[in-house]
């Protein structure tokens, strides 16, 4: 049989293993914030970066259909001298 002094020491022990653990998770917590806090950072470099591409895409493809109307302006001229 447990006297009161077992109980409240058991009861102790077990109050300091669960501040203890509180603390660990409040650590864990912190630490998983900070990882979550530089993923999101690194995704909105990856999605800037992606915008970006986009626009230097969209900018090389109209200057590669300015250059291929520009060579065919250039081949009906020649044509034209040909069949001048």
């Amino acid at each position: 049989m447990s006297t009161p002094v077992d109980v409240l020491k058991q009861l102790d022990e077990r109050i300091q293993a669960s501040v203890s653990r509180i603390q660990q998770l409040r650590k864990d917590n912190e630490q998983l914030q900070q990882k979550l806090m530089e993923s999101e950072r690194r995704v909105a470099d990856a999605v800037a970066q992606i915008k970006q591409f986009e626009q230097e895409r969209k900018q090389h493809e109209t200057e590669r259909g300015e250059v291929r109307s520009r060579i065919e302006k250039i081949l009906s001229r020649f044509d034209a001298i040909e069949l001048g």
